[in-house]
């Protein structure tokens, strides 16, 4: 990895700019220890006075800045490592041509695990990575693990060698780093005893793995000469839920604790109830889709008494992708309901993925105006928070402007809390701030 990273800007009036560093600079050392990337900047630069070693163009300087986590320097993105792998189900290899190029890349970096909760399969990982991650304890780590048989393994991630994974997961968990780990089921591959094996070896080493995961295999209309896989239905559904149902019981017995959830779309594919709070712990692994639902429906049991005033005075069209549909529905409803408000619920099926494909966080612009043509000029559309990335754009590179444009009318982005995204913050009448209500 190349040492040294670049500043990129350095905010007005903040340490950084008193000790005269400007963009451009590129620190090469913290404290006398060499860097490579933003993580790096913040181990090594956690004593009260950082001394930095900067390459200014062909000038060597050293610089002492006054220790702190914020202390005015914006850098570079990092230079992500890529995967190696040839996974038999990689959501990335079934994209459409056309796409930009961001889309395509497959990213292996377990500091985006780290940071952001990304998921990683440790097969690229050094002994000199792994020293790193416990010496500058990078915890939790998101490890993509499928199965703990060396040669399912190999099958499913397209490699030839064993890639020592349990080593791997052993030596950091003595190392003291949490790790999550999630298994994507494909039928015929990894399921049945090889996914209650992999269970049952993953929960050996509870508390050092912390929970799993274990979602469906997501096969979207783009798989010409790729390799053969059955989709998930309703009867594997629920043989996958009653065998993991089965371990949870022998690991609350043992440990107290669950330790491994099947996913939201588990429940929806074989038509069963989303399991109670409690099955789900802490959520530990809801940005992968286990709990989300719970989780929002939870949230909304709690309308009445966090809903301020209403945050729209038009009408509202919800949009959703088909997994969530009638959650939504019976949500839209209650918003009528108890609330009055003018709203209505729109199903968007996926064309550009295909069918199969059933999450909100997969929907596209293109499909979204397809459907609300119909939407009048004084409805707000509200989406999916998930459906655009941090840009705000969506996989086909619409942005909510191109939307909005298309269709007429004003469309927004919803929040995580349902709560916020449809009612203002309550204000307690003798203040001028949201009303906090007091815990003893």
């Amino acid at each position: 990895m190349v040492v040294g990273i670049r500043v990129t800007s350095v905010a007005e009036g903040s340490p950084a700019e008193c000790a005269g560093i400007r963009p451009g600079d590129v620190v090469n050392t913290v404290n006398g220890r060499s860097v490579r990337d933003p993580i790096d900047f913040l181990f090594y630069g956690s004593d009260t006075l950082m001394r930095l070693g900067i390459r200014r163009g062909d000038r060597w300087l050293e610089v002492e800045l006054e220790g702190d986590e914020d202390c005015g320097i914006g850098f570079e993105q990092m230079r992500l490592m890529s995967c190696g792998n040839c996974c038999v189900f990689c959501f990335v290899d079934q994209n459409p041509p056309g796409m930009r190029g961001t889309v395509y890349f497959k990213d292996e970096d377990y500091r985006l695990s780290f940071l952001h909760g990304a998921y990683v399969t440790l097969t690229t990982v050094r002994d000199a990575d792994l020293d790193r991650i416990i010496e500058q304890r990078l915890s939790p780590l998101y490890v993509s693990v499928h199965a703990t048989e060396p040669s399912v393994r190999r099958t499913l991630l397209g490699i030839r060698r064993n890639d020592r994974l349990m080593e791997k997961i052993d030596r950091l968990v003595e190392g003291g780093i949490q790790l999550h780990a999630q298994i994507v089921v494909c039928p015929g591959l990894n399921d049945g005893a090889v996914l209650e094996r992999s269970i049952r070896n993953l929960g050996a080493r509870y508390p050092g793995i912390g929970s799993v995961a274990v979602v469906p295999v997501g096969l979207t209309a783009h798989r010409s000469r790729l390799f053969p896989l059955r989709p998930v239905h309703a009867d594997l559904a629920r043989a996958v839920i009653s065998a993991v149902d089965r371990l949870r019981a022998e690991f609350l017995v043992e440990t107290g604790e669950g330790f491994a959830c099947c996913s939201d779309e588990w429940y929806i594919r074989a038509g069963l109830s989303i399991p109670p709070t409690e099955y789900y712990g802490d959520f530990p692994q809801i940005e992968n889709g286990v709990g989300m639902v719970r989780d929002f429906l939870d949230t909304a049991e709690g309308l009445e008494s966090s809903a301020g005033e209403p945050r729209y005075s038009g009408g509202i069209v919800l949009a959703t992708g088909v997994s969530m549909s009638g959650y939504i529905e019976r949500f839209a409803r209650r918003l009528r309901e108890r609330f009055g408000l003018r709203v209505r619920t729109v199903t968007v099926v996926n064309r550009f993925y295909g069918d199969s494909i059933t999450v909100s966080g997969l929907l596209t612009g293109g499909d979204i105006i397809a459907v609300l043509k119909d939407a009048a000029s004084d409805e707000t559309v509200v989406l999916p928070p998930n459906c655009l990335n941090d840009d705000g754009l969506f996989l086909d590179d619409f942005s909510l402007e191109d939307v909005s444009r298309a269709i007429g009318t004003r469309v927004v982005r919803g929040e995580d809390d349902p709560v916020a995204t449809f009612f203002l913050p309550r204000v307690c009448p003798h203040t001028r701030g949201p009303h906090l209500e007091r815990r003893e």
